[in-house]
């Protein structure tokens, strides 16, 4: 494994709003970990706008996101080979980029905060996994060779780039002749967490914009508290 950084350009620092506990139901402890979440997101430094603070990184690896962000069952919703190679654009603390690098052959985990791959890296050195590759990306752009990937996933990042078209492109250029991206943010309403509604992109939204960059809809879901899309890379004439 190594971490790969880019020369002498400057770094884009990333929101990364994800996740308290399930908001319904509440037992005392969950209700004490909402408390603390939502402080976190309180105490976040908004004269910077859209940034989390990689030193709540707990906030992404909580159990109970599990029960409303499960990776099996999302990982599910897309075909997976073997031998595929992957990326994860947004990866943050590898919520996503370890159970995918038990299914592939390699998996690019991609991430414009430093900080996130330097937790990552640690965790997959204790999990002693070796087929996860950490790339520190720039804004808007996403460091792979051209059609180098079968499938790129991005979860809760969407609403989080400055310029969602160049990034639906860079996407399209990084993926293999009929590769798929899975998508999942947050809906365009009140959830009781997550980035301010204003900011978040809608699911038809998203679908237009990727349909305009040269994909095809493949997969169109609602989930509890999110949505989740997957496209194919049309092939251009």
């Amino acid at each position: 494994m190594k971490v790969i950084l880019p020369v002498d350009q400057p770094v884009h620092i990333s929101a990364r709003y994800v996740a308290n506990a399930k908001p319904t139901e509440w037992t005392f402890t969950e209700t004490e970990n909402r408390q603390v979440i939502n402080q976190k997101y309180e105490n976040n430094d908004m004269s910077q706008p859209h940034v989390f603070d990689p030193k709540n990184i707990d906030v992404l690896e909580m159990e109970e996101r599990k029960t409303w962000q499960n990776p099996e069952e999302i990982l599910g919703t897309v075909e997976i080979k073997s031998d595929f190679v992957v990326a994860d654009l947004g990866c943050g603390s590898g919520f996503f980029t370890v159970p995918l690098s038990q299914k592939v052959k390699k998996v690019y985990g991609i991430d414009v905060q430093k900080k996130m791959l330097d937790f990552l890296e640690q965790k997959i050195q204790k999990l002693k996994i070796k087929n996860i590759e950490l790339l520190l990306s720039k804004k808007n752009e996403i460091p792979l060779e051209n059609e180098s990937v079968h499938l790129l996933v991005s979860m809760n990042t969407l609403h989080e780039f400055d310029d969602k078209e160049r990034m639906i492109e860079e996407m399209r250029k990084v993926l293999k002749r009929g590769g798929k991206a899975l998508i999942v943010d947050f809906k365009k309403e009140n959830t009781g967490f997550g980035p301010p509604v204003a900011i978040r992109i809608s699911k038809k939204q998203a679908t237009k914009l990727f349909e305009k960059k040269g994909f095809t809809t493949l997969e169109s879901q609602n989930l509890m508290y999110h949505y989740l899309l997957v496209f194919s890379k049309k092939n251009r004439k």
